[in-house]
């Protein structure tokens, strides 16, 4: 029987979004440089209060700059992947439960629904694709 793979990836969607699961393109690291650089330059110019302030200055200004680019999982897995992309997922979610014996989506899309442990290694197969295919980093 085949699968309706937009409801699989609607599935997998609805279980990173209960999970909370967010990405972004490198917005935590700009982030921390300029927390660390504003923190430096404060603690150079005005020694102690200086660091407080800088630290508090830069990150004021990291969080106003990283604003609405913190993308939830779910909403890059239903509208952001290409064809080849969700190929590429599937190939990743299958490897991730191939110990608990699934051998193809129509098996797994039911068992998605009840069982915690394939919820997890569904999970894994999705951090592993959007972390090593799409090079975007996990917040949540």
């Amino acid at each position: 029987m085949p699968v309706n793979t937009k409801e699989f990836f609607d599935a997998v969607a609805i279980l990173t979004d209960e999970r909370e699961m967010r990405v972004t393109l490198k917005e935590s690291g700009k982030g921390a440089l300029l927390c660390g650089t504003a923190c430096f330059v404060g603690g150079v110019l005005l020694g102690p209060v200086g660091l407080a302030a800088g630290g508090i200055a830069g990150a004021l200004t990291a969080a106003r700059l990283a604003k609405g680019k913190f993308r939830s999982a779910g909403d890059i897995i239903r509208n952001e992947l290409t064809d080849r992309q969700r190929e590429k997922l599937i190939e990743h979610i299958m490897k991730a439960v191939a110990d608990l014996q699934i051998t193809d989506v129509a098996m797994l899309l039911p068992l998605l629904a009840g069982s915690s442990a394939i919820q997890m290694e569904v999970l894994k197969g999705v951090v592993g694709f959007l972390t090593s295919e799409m090079r975007l980093q996990i917040v949540d």
